[in-house]
């Protein structure tokens, strides 16, 4: 029960001190006669949690991340705007709505947010906020500040909503964290509503809040430690301000002042998730139409480079790459691999679906390859061309297509989520004039989005709510239990908890929960590094990774500094060129490597080092599709006379086409050459190789799934690896190398 007490507490602190700050904020800027009372607490709501986020940045890019500095300055504002009276809501007061459209979305509302807040309540579980949502969280809790790490894409990401996550996580851990994400729904439940009053169409805001709060995917994505229904918050309230600003702008001198607020938004948007810097465009484009001057456009753009700037900065001066984890192919680094991010992005343009014009059924009606639905109500959407009549039907339009536009490059369904509140105005918008129609399409919608419903139609394993875990919000049942039925790898996690010593790190194939451990877990597929150790692995048990093939140049003795073997021809997709070593000759005798030699390749001139390292359990890659132009080359740093080059490599590149070169001074100069190929035996000891290479990287433990590949290989003969089973249970067996 103390659990689930904190975790109340720390998001309603949280929460709290984000509308005390937005309050603050209000005032300070002088824009309290712009808003009026409904609007007020969702439009400070995400105002505060834009500056309370900016603080978090720069707190833990100092390292001062201690409590204290964290939560003092957010009791203070607390403090400080209730005490001034910013607290309290005030603004202009509107007619109440009709009695049966209070009822009707009073009733929906509290059905399904009582559903919502048992659900976040609950131990947190869901595979992308019990992993790295909260997992970095976690770890600057651990560490006071913001550290490099590269061996996680996921960090270079921006973590705008999860750093408003953080003082919930220190107060109320991790339930905390996902009652806060639920506070942003709220919070653009209310806005949208209050929208619709604005407009003086009441029944279309309350209509468009039901809409997109029942929505099954919004559901189940506000009830977790994601940030898909923060971010569609923070875009809707940038919009939202905007919108003020344009009624307000040629009745009053100061309306200026509202375009920082929305300026903010739309940078701290692209904080939160880097696909919707769109709303960026958005506001850019609409102030630059309706003033028809520089210095609005240039207010807009320079609030948000305030709050977008600083996570474009970390990532050039950390990662090499301001777009990381994205963009390798144009700003190369060490931490991600190019073939890596377009095997990764191809997979998520399409998540496997044969035909993307089957998208619409799927995301509304089956939920089977895209994980979800928001509900068959959408398939009105091509209503909303009835609303193109309407001003401010046509912004909607336009920020809904700008919003989802980003969507072709993830047709995940809870990506959709950010176009939610516009596609629900759009549809809700037509009908209008027809209160009676728009109560019975709430009615229907929430009926058939209610959890129990969704198997009717949808597909059985779509993503969505499953029970109500009252008990285990309240902390009645023992905890361990439920997360170890609700998370499959959850198991595995204890046991690196319970056997792996704080200071190692935890090699394993499959994603683990790390918001639950302390331990530092290299998943094969979450960075350059783990790729290598991958790699590194299956070297051990598929002999078609091993140095099964050679290569031998042979040509007239021929003196130089600098030679290269030069890939010359074209291969298919996923193939790689691989060299295990690279070999030079004089007479048949090698040249002995010495530490004066420079080597460079390209691309991926990081890991050249692996081909003249005497290790055959290491090779260079490509980590590319092999084309023409690819090259790794030496420099001797004096003239050496070279008669024969032998490349080891293995048998899954057999499109690579080399041909060796040197250099005259001037130019590159082919070496007419005899090539000759031979297959080699498999060395009988590349397992214990293997894990020599991972042992000497620092990678100790490793975890296998037993449906990992490889799993097999290593359970049945952990002595021919080197490795020692230390731990096992959950489906999963941990081993330390024994080097």
């Amino acid at each position: 029960m103390k659990l689930a007490a904190t975790a109340l507490l720390g998001a309603a602190f949280t929460a709290a001190s984000c509308y005390s700050i937005g309050a603050l904020l209000l005032r300070r800027l002088r824009l309290t006669p712009f808003v009026w009372t409904t609007e007020r607490i969702p439009l400070c709501f995400t105002l505060g949690a834009a500056i309370l986020h900016l603080f978090f940045f720069a707190v833990l890019a100092a390292q001062v991340g201690y409590w204290p500095v964290l939560i003092g300055p957010m009791l203070a504002a607390l403090i400080l705007a209730i005490r001034s009276g910013d607290w309290s809501p005030r603004g202009y007061q509107l007619t109440p709505p009709s009695q049966i459209l209070k009822i009707l979305t009073s009733a929906i509302g509290a059905a399904f947010l009582t559903l919502y807040f048992v659900y976040a309540w609950a131990p947190e579980h869901s595979p992308d906020g019990s992993s790295y949502h909260l997992g970095f969280i976690a770890r600057y809790v651990r560490t006071h500040g913001m550290e490099k790490i590269t061996t996680n894409l996921y960090a270079m990401l921006g973590q705008g909503v999860e750093l408003i996550f953080l003082p919930a996580f220190i107060i109320g851990r991790h339930s905390a964290a996902a009652l806060v994400h639920l506070c942003f729904a709220v919070a653009l439940a209310f806005s949208m509503f209050a929208f619709g009053r604005r407009l003086g169409k009441p029944w279309v805001g309350a209509a468009a809040a039901v809409f997109t709060f029942v929505s099954p995917v919004f559901g189940i994505d506000a009830s977790i430690a994601y940030i898909d229904v923060g971010t569609a918050a923070i875009v809707f309230a940038t919009f939202y301000w905007l919108h003020i600003w344009d009624n307000e702008r040629d009745v009053h001198p100061d309306a200026w002042r509202l375009l920082i607020p929305a300026g903010l938004l739309a940078g701290y948007a692209f904080a939160a998730k880097f696909t919707a810097f769109t709303i960026g465009i958005y506001a850019l484009g609409f102030v630059a139409w309706k003033a028809r001057k520089l210095k609005p456009v240039a207010l807009v753009a320079a609030c948000g480079l305030l709050m977008a700037g600083p996570w474009v900065a970390r990532n050039w001066l950390l990662y090499q790459n301001p777009m990381a984890p994205l963009g390798t192919a144009i700003f190369r680094n060490p931490y991600t691999h190019v073939l890596f991010e377009q095997e990764y992005s191809k997979f998520l343009s399409t998540y496997n679906v044969a035909d993307r014009r089957t998208l619409p059924l799927e995301v509304t009606l089956h939920g089977t390859m895209t994980q979800g639905i928001i509900g068959p109500l959408f398939l009105l959407l091509p209503l909303g061309i009835f609303a193109l009549r309407h001003r401010v039907g046509r912004q909607l339009w336009i920020a809904a297509m700008l919003v989802s536009a980003t969507y072709v490059a993830n047709v995940g369904t809870r990506f959709l989520i950010p176009g939610l509140p516009f596609f629900s105005f759009l549809i809700a918008l037509p009908l209008a004039e027809w209160p009676v129609l728009l109560g019975g399409l709430m009615i229907v919608h929430a009926g058939l989005s209610w959890p129990s419903m969704i198997p009717r139609y949808a597909d059985e394993y779509a993503w969505r709510m499953d029970g109500f875990p009252l008990r285990e919000a309240l902390r009645l049942t023992d905890t361990d239990d439920f997360l170890q039925r609700a998370i499959p790898t959850y198991a595995a996690t204890r046991l690196i908890e319970g056997f792996v010593p704080e200071n190692e790190a935890v090699f394993a194939q499959t994603g683990m929960p790390d918001a639950y451990t302390r331990r530092t877990i290299r998943v094969s597929f979450q960075s350059a590094s783990n790729e290598l150790m991958a790699d590194l692995f299956n070297l051990g048990w598929q002999v078609g990774s091993q140095p099964i093939r050679g290569h031998i140049f042979r040509f007239p003795a021929t003196t130089g500094r600098r030679f290269r073997l030069l890939q010359t021809a074209h291969a298919p997709y996923l193939e790689q060129w691989n060299i295990h070593e690279l070999r030079f000759f004089s007479k048949g005798v090698e040249l002995e490597r010495r530490p004066d030699w420079r080597l460079q390749s390209w691309p991926n001139p990081w890991d050249v080092q692996l081909a003249f390292d005497n290790s055959p359990a290491t090779r260079w890659r490509s980590w590319e599709t092999p084309a023409p132009g690819m090259f790794v080359e030496v420099d001797f740093g004096a003239d050496q006379s070279i008669d024969e080059i032998r490349i080891e490599t293995s048998a899954d590149s057999p499109s690579v086409r080399m041909q060796p070169e040197r250099w005259t001074g001037s130019a590159w100069q082919k070496l007419s050459a005899e090539l000759q190929s031979i297959d080699v035996q498999p060395n009988p000891n590349a397992r214990r190789m293997a894990t020599y290479e991972m042992h000497q990287r620092g990678l100790h433990y490793i975890l296998l799934m037993d449906t990992d590949f490889g799993a097999e290989d290593v359970r049945e003969d952990p002595e021919s690896w080197s490795l020692k089973l230390i731990a096992q249970g959950g489906g999963a067996r941990l081993y330390k190398t024994t080097w």
